[in-house]
């Protein structure tokens, strides 16, 4: 038997939560198939300090703390949360688990575990749109900045805020852009840009850079800041950016930062905009976009 076919006999025969070792692997080289309540796969033993946790088209690549004959340790795992396509799948868990020549297949994902899953995820077609990482970036910019001087600032977009920062005294609501031209700024809603405290807007120029930070160099930075670790980790979590995922450490820089002042004479449309101050019950949604270009503002 080999392996695909031995893969595909594990996925066929689990009944429950199981972890059975391959037998057509070299002892080395070894690895168990899976059946966990989060999906079904294969997976490999890998040092403790090492994170990974990849997501794509129903497929999981991560690593979790398994315990298997008694004894506890780190696995990188290759899971599938679709069972109709079990005998696919297992197809590419064997071509994941194939040592390769002298072994050099297992020490790259070992070595670098997400290069082997960006290639894969390459190849089979990623027709999701990449999280967007610069916005996220952006915001967490603008946190530091307020974090310097008002310590009452809170990330609230990540719990479907009103607006994207909130402190004492004031709200931020942070736009961010990677076009080189131009401050057009897109409102995703009629409350978007109404407030009670004082309201600026943050604009930020942005640019995919080695010379740029990540969102977990933005996290170092907010936790020196005195920011809960514990709580940026479950609002980055939110926002689909787990900790060990790949995408976090995806840089850029900010080119350009403006701030304006939401005021009487800042284009906007809210309620006051209605006749009654009241948006009709028929409309459920505004989107506008607006041009800031020549508008008053300030760097910050």
């Amino acid at each position: 038997m080999d392996l695909v076919k031995e893969i595909r006999e594990c996925f066929a025969s689990f009944d429950g939560i199981s972890a059975r070792k391959l037998d057509n692997l070299p002892d080395e080289y070894s690895a168990l198939a899976l059946n966990l309540s989060i999906g079904y796969g294969v997976g490999i033993s890998v040092p403790a300090d090492m994170v990974v946790s990849e997501h794509f088209n129903g497929c999981r690549y991560i690593t979790s703390l398994l315990s298997v004959g008694g004894q506890t340790g780190n696995y990188l795992m290759l899971l599938s949360g679709f069972p109709e396509y079990r005998y696919e799948f297992a197809s590419l868990c064997a071509e994941f688990l194939e040592p390769g020549e002298g072994g050099q297949n297992r020490k790259t994902i070992l070595d670098n575990p997400v290069v082997w899953w960006n290639q894969w995820r390459e190849l089979l077609g990623n027709a999701s749109k990449e999280q967007q990482v610069y916005s996220t970036i952006a915001e967490m910019t603008v946190l530091e900045h307020k974090l310097r001087y008002d310590k009452t600032a809170v990330w609230t977009s990540t719990i479907s805020g009103s607006h994207d920062i909130e402190c004492e005294n004031e709200s931020c609501e942070v736009k961010s852009t990677k076009s080189r031209y131009g401050i057009m700024v897109t409102i995703a809603g009629q409350h978007q840009l109404d407030h009670i405290k004082p309201l600026f807007l943050y604009f930020c120029r942005m640019e995919e850079s080695s010379e740029g930070v990540s969102i977990n160099d933005m996290c170092q930075r907010l936790v020196k800041l005195g920011y809960d670790e514990g709580k940026l980790d479950v609002q980055l979590e939110r926002e689909g950016f787990e900790k060990g995922a790949s995408i976090r450490s995806k840089r850029f820089k900010v080119l350009e930062k403006r701030k304006y002042e939401v005021n009487d004479s800042f284009p906007r449309i809210v309620r006051e905009s209605f006749k009654g101050n009241h948006v009709p019950d028929q409309i459920v949604q505004i989107q506008y976009t607006i041009d800031l270009s020549g508008m008053e503002s300030t760097e910050w």
